[in-house]
């Protein structure tokens, strides 16, 4: 038997997806704490994770509640992320204002970034041209 390989349609480049602004999602909440910014917010249920939850608790949940804690590298490129400044001028003062090299900062920035958007926390908006 021949097994075929999926391909998987490559991602943006590197300049594009910098140039790139993320936007928070309005539906997420802040809290300052001392140790850095918690979030709050809500994802909509799996279908395995309902049944899951249905036969432990004895109904469907709709919603879930999260919460993720943010630490202090982390709160800085959240309170940075204000609906005006691409990634890269993200990474550009993180980069200053935690004494790291470039790349180093970049990866950092867009990391983290990713990890938001894969939460549904942000949402990334294309760079006008």
């Amino acid at each position: 038997m021949i097994s075929k390989k999926k391909t998987t349609a490559p991602g943006p480049d590197r300049q594009h997806a910098l140039a790139c602004i993320p936007m928070r999602n309005p539906e997420c909440r802040e809290e300052h704490k001392e140790e850095g910014i918690l979030l709050r917010y809500t994802v909509q249920a799996k279908p395995w994770l309902r049944k899951i939850f249905k036969s432990a608790a004895g109904r469907e949940p709709e919603i879930i509640r999260k919460k993720l804690q943010l630490d202090a590298m982390g709160s800085s490129v959240w309170q940075a992320i204000d609906g005006s400044k691409s990634v890269l001028t993200i990474s550009r003062d993180f980069q200053k204002e935690h004494q790291l090299g470039p790349r180093e900062a970049e990866i950092s920035v867009s990391e983290f970034i990713q990890q938001l958007g894969k939460r549904g926390l942000i949402a990334l908006k294309e760079p006008e041209k």
